[in-house]
């Protein structure tokens, strides 16, 4: 099962992790999605961001070095990859489960 975890802060995005990636079609929407974010929050903001995964798949963490200066844009782009995320969820409800963690 792919399990995401969505931190927030003050109800806004702030980081978010996913683990246990395999090689299901849902697998793949989810890497898209996910990786789709982070390069659009890279190439499209100048927010600055701590990004590590592993190479071979499986596991990726994000978050935003200084939350309280995030921009609307990401604001936007982290809750559209969430809204994708959830409506994976409601459709494959055995093969990914979202948390979110509120500060």
């Amino acid at each position: 099962m792919i399990n995401v975890k969505i931190t927030r802060d003050s109800g806004k995005i702030t980081g978010f992790t996913v683990e246990n990636h395999g090689d299901s079609i849902v697998c793949a929407a989810v890497s898209m999605l996910v990786l789709n974010t982070v390069n659009s929050i890279e190439k499209l903001t100048r927010d600055n961001f701590a990004c590590d995964y592993n190479e071979n798949g499986g596991y990726l963490t994000f978050s935003l070095t200084n939350p309280s200066t995030a921009t609307e844009s990401i604001n936007i782009l982290l809750e559209a990859m969430f809204l994708g995320l959830t409506s994976a969820e409601a459709e494959y409800s055995t093969e990914i489960e979202i948390k979110e963690i509120k500060k």
